[in-house]
């Protein structure tokens, strides 16, 4: 039998803090919650977030999301305690931005060149 993925596991150092991140800066339903363990809805694949205490996201996977607006959701995001890796980049396909959650995670940011 071939196994089955389950889900993305992220180790967090504030449960709350990051399901607040993860919801309210991309708008991912919260599926499960309390204070060690939380799991959000992203498209059909779930993020979970363990709390471990000194996490750092550092070797982490990173995590990729298309959104309308690169610099709308930087703003977002920055609010809510991410950092910016660098410049907004504007390759041949679109905007690209990479940032750091508050716990250390990668997260890159797409917006797509319109289709005509």
């Amino acid at each position: 039998m071939a196994a089955t993925f389950k889900h993305i596991m992220l180790m967090v150092n504030d449960v709350e803090s990051a399901v607040k991140f993860y919801s309210e800066g991309f708008g991912l339903d919260v599926k499960k919650n309390s204070s060690a363990w939380a799991e959000l809805d992203a498209g059909g694949t779930t993020i979970a977030l363990h709390s471990a205490e000194g996490a750092n996201g550092g070797s982490s996977p990173i995590l990729s999301f298309q959104v309308d607006n690169v610099e709308q959701r930087v703003n977002q995001l920055e609010s809510l305690g991410a950092t910016l890796e660098g410049p907004i980049r504007e390759p041949s396909f679109g905007k690209v931005a990479a940032m750091r959650t508050p716990d250390g995670h990668l997260v890159s940011l797409l917006e797509p060149n319109q289709q005509n």
